[in-house]
């Protein structure tokens, strides 16, 4: 991942922003291997203390903060969490109703328009379309098949 403005956010709106990113994660009631690598590299991009992560990760569990972290965050936090949160969302495979519901209170909090959300949501595509590509020019596999799941 390259380095941005999230890690210039104060500590406190880091871990906000990590708490954000896990509850997206665990929205849909089930976290896979490529949520959990995101989850992982947004929370290290985001310079967030190893400690401080142990804490955010019990939030996989617990749902219902979502108007808390809604009420304290600030909006380039949130911002962040839009960009990131979508990436996340869509790293399944698909976009989860309840996913989608996150991301729209949080856009809506935000104060992104619905033109704005749309263009992240193609942002996401496209860059999902660009390391696939990447991946065939290796003539590698997006993941070692040979895995057990």
């Amino acid at each position: 991942m390259f380095c941005d403005g999230v890690a210039d956010l104060d500590a406190a709106e880091r871990a906000r922003y990590a708490d954000f990113l896990v509850l997206i994660a665990a929205a849909d009631g089930e976290l896979v291997r490529e949520e959990i690598q995101l989850l992982e590299a947004f929370m290290g991009r985001a310079m967030v203390h190893p400690e401080a992560r142990t804490s955010i990760r019990q939030g996989l569990f617990d749902t219902n903060r979502l108007s808390n972290l809604l009420k304290n965050a600030e909006i380039k936090t949130l911002r962040y969490v839009l960009r990131d949160g979508i990436l996340l969302a869509a790293a399944d495979g698909d976009y989860d109703r309840r996913e989608l519901r996150i991301l729209k209170k949080v856009a809506s909090v935000a104060e992104v328009e619905k033109d704005e959300l749309k263009a992240m949501f193609d942002w996401v595509t496209k860059g999902w379309e660009w390391h696939t590509e990447g991946i065939h020019l290796a003539k590698l596999s997006a993941r070692d098949e040979s895995l057990s799941e």
